[in-house]
């Protein structure tokens, strides 16, 4: 026992992922784990159904009969993958779960790229193209959520970092206050750009917090300077517009935003619903933290490449107060189900780790906070009925909101901030702190990466597939093409050829 807590402390310090996960195997080894991972039994999944499907999957990959296996993946694909969802096959061994869940899910690979990859008797490439792109739809798309946070929104860029590493980023990726930044981030830059931002932190800007002086803080009724906000924002994310980013990266990145005026929901921002608005001028307004910074304008495009004001009579606000983890919408807009949360506000991270395990302690915590947080937004809902003034009925609806909402996903990544941590999350970070919160993202990532690779496998593969059979088609038709016009200039070039003698 003693080993293990060593190398437990020491998992806290690595500062690679091949360092980190050298010491998990081990941790594991000296746990017992190996034996579990290589048992199929437990009671936290269908082991034997799995099992049947495997049996058969290969049976029909080895007869290579896949007009029946095509036929067996739609009808048992959804429903056996889908029971492999429980996070708890994922708390026993830091290296991953069972063997016999890794081994289906790479014969399921296998299976989706044979059937991409091969003809089927009386399915044509078109029809085959559709039925992947049906499958997809009715599979669902995973999400990365990234939180607000104040300073603690750093963190989401060594998370994002870690998830490029390991080629495990979602392409739809939604940002709320600080979080928004890193999603701009995300949305105007490439894989390999933003790990050469990471490999030299130091060359951009990390500074977005400048206090106003007592007069602006009087005029304003704000504390904090909007320009400094934008200027770190703008030197990080540039000028482009949702729809411009989109077709640069491909990335599907939304904001969200809320109006200043009470009562109004919060709004996603994206290529979709606000194409031409300007990301920087997104992700202002999605960190306009109400008494921190003054509400601000939105900004777009315009047809002439002129920047002009978007909903001029609108001003916008912090998204987090309504809606940190937009969920439901993200869901609407991108047909995605499974959603990783990269949560740093400061005032849910103490909370999570009991919503994640289980146990009497575990079970006793969440019981008391989940009861302490209905009490309080029941005792805002009564204030609100009672009190209609402003300014007080604005921050009353601000507070009952951040109450009443879900901060977390299917995956949820933290970070373990030491207490004094704490009083640093709205103050601009020294070199050594930046440092801190970015690898402190990267190692929070690590434990995840097994459960992230296994609960999106099927989602990448079937992208992967529809992309593959798009470029297919689109050569084949490029052959075609070529060939119809060689056809066409034929008899020209005939006759550009000298008469025989």
């Amino acid at each position: 026992m003693m080993k293990i807590s060593k190398l437990e402390n020491k998992l806290s310090q690595c500062n690679t992922y091949q360092q980190w996960h050298t010491l998990a195997l081990e941790i594991d080894r000296l746990k017992g784990m190996d034996d579990w991972r290589q048992s199929k039994h437990s009671d936290d999944y269908p082991f034997r159904l799995i099992e049947e499907h495997s049996q058969q999957l290969q049976i029909l990959l080895n007869k290579k009969n896949y007009s029946a296996l095509l036929i067996f993946v739609q009808e048992s694909l959804y429903r056996s993958v889908s029971e492999l969802s429980n996070t708890k096959l994922y708390q026993y061994a830091l290296s991953g779960t069972k063997s016999l869940i890794t081994e289906y899910l790479n014969l399921i690979d296998l299976t989706l790229n044979t059937l991409c990859d091969n003809d089927i008797p009386g399915i044509s490439s078109k029809k085959k193209l559709s039925l992947l792109i049906q499958a997809e739809k009715n599979f669902g798309r995973p999400a990365l959520m990234l939180s607000g946070g104040g300073t603690f929104g750093i963190y989401h860029l060594g998370v994002v970092s870690s998830l490029i590493e390991h080629q495990l980023l979602p392409n739809i990726i939604s940002g709320t206050s600080m979080g928004s930044i890193a999603a701009g981030v995300l949305a105007t830059h490439l894989d390999h750009e933003i790990q050469a931002l990471m490999a030299a932190p130091e060359n951009s800007h990390f500074k977005p917090l400048k206090q106003l002086a007592l007069t602006d803080i009087f005029h304003q009724k704000a504390w904090l300077d909007s320009e400094q906000l934008y200027q770190c924002i703008h030197s990080n994310i540039g000028d482009f517009t949702f729809k411009e980013a989109y077709d640069r990266t491909g990335r599907e990145v939304s904001i969200t935003v809320s109006p200043a005026r009470s009562g109004q929901k919060p709004r996603i921002l994206n290529y979709q619903t606000a194409p031409d608005v300007l990301i920087s001028y997104a992700a202002k307004a999605s960190c306009s933290v109400p008494g921190l910074f003054p509400s601000c304008s939105l900004k777009a495009r315009a047809k002439d490449g002129s920047i002009v004001p978007y909903m001029a009579s609108e001003s916008w606000v912090d998204g987090s107060f309504a809606s940190d983890i937009p969920r439901r919408r993200i869901s609407r807009l991108h047909n995605a189900n499974y959603f990783i949360v990269s949560q740093a506000n400061p005032h849910i991270i103490p909370f999570i780790s009991q919503r994640q395990h289980s146990g009497v302690i575990a079970t006793t915590k969440d019981l008391a906070v989940t009861s302490l947080y209905s009490q309080g937004n029941a005792l805002l809902k009564v204030a609100r009925r009672r009190l209609h003034k402003q300014p007080w009925r604005s921050w009353l609806d601000h507070a009952s909101f951040m109450l009443d909402q879900d901060y977390l996903g299917d995956i949820n990544i933290h970070p373990q901030f030491p207490p004094s941590w704490y009083l640093k999350f709205m103050k601009n970070p020294n070199d050594s702190e930046r440092d801190f919160l970015l690898k402190m993202g990267e190692r929070s990532t690590w434990p995840q990466l097994a459960m992230i690779d296994d609960q999106t496998r099927v989602s990448r593969t079937l992208q992967a597939c529809i992309k593959r059979l798009k470029q297919t088609k689109h050569s084949s038709s490029s052959v075609i093409k070529a060939d119809q016009i060689e056809k066409a200039t034929l008899p020209e070039s005939k006759m550009n050829k000298p008469l025989p003698v």
